[in-house]
């Protein structure tokens, strides 16, 4: 399975992190999704999932933080576009992201449960982006979090890729 994110310059484009402009924040958040392109998907998958998480965060909050969890996305999709993550072209379900978190206290669903794009306080960060091809849709709805989505997918990944994405600080 192939994985493409288009980058400018090896890092994700302003609007999708740190530098996007008023317009592209909700409450101080980035939440334009970055489009994500898929390629040669196992014939036997059922669904994509998606996790984007910067383990380069640890040393600056002492945790992993969760950027957006994305699940069911159906198999024969070839992107997600642009925005997908707020307009939904076709249905999925997102989990809860670290702006849920009290450290963040966000409340708002669009933004605990949606795209929440890299805007690292020190340097440039390395986001990590997990595409799985599963043989099954997961049984999760929007607001599961990520140890949920660990155990529905125990023995349903066909393939999964890994690939790093870098936000710009």
């Amino acid at each position: 399975m192939k994985v493409h994110v288009t980058t400018e310059n090896g890092s994700l484009a302003d609007k999708y992190g740190k530098q996007a402009s008023e317009e592209y924040l909700r409450d101080g958040v980035p939440y334009v999704s970055f489009p994500i392109s898929f390629e040669n998907v196992p014939e036997n998958a059922k669904s994509l999932a998606l996790t984007l998480i910067d383990y380069d965060s640890v040393p600056v909050c002492n945790f992993a933080w969760i950027h957006w969890l994305v699940a069911n996305i159906p198999a024969e999709v070839k992107e997600l576009p642009e925005n997908a993550s707020d307009e939904k072209p076709f249905p999925f379900v997102q989990g809860n992201t670290s702006y849920a978190s009290p450290v963040a206290g966000h409340k708002d669903p669009k933004i605990t449960q949606q795209y929440g794009g890299p805007t690292p306080p020190d340097k440039d960060h390395d986001y990590t982006l997990v595409v799985y091809a599963l043989d099954t849709e997961l049984n999760l709805r929007d607001g599961y979090y990520l140890n949920e989505f660990y155990r529905a997918i125990e023995g349903h990944v066909i393939e999964e890729k890994t690939i790093a994405v870098v936000g710009r600080a």
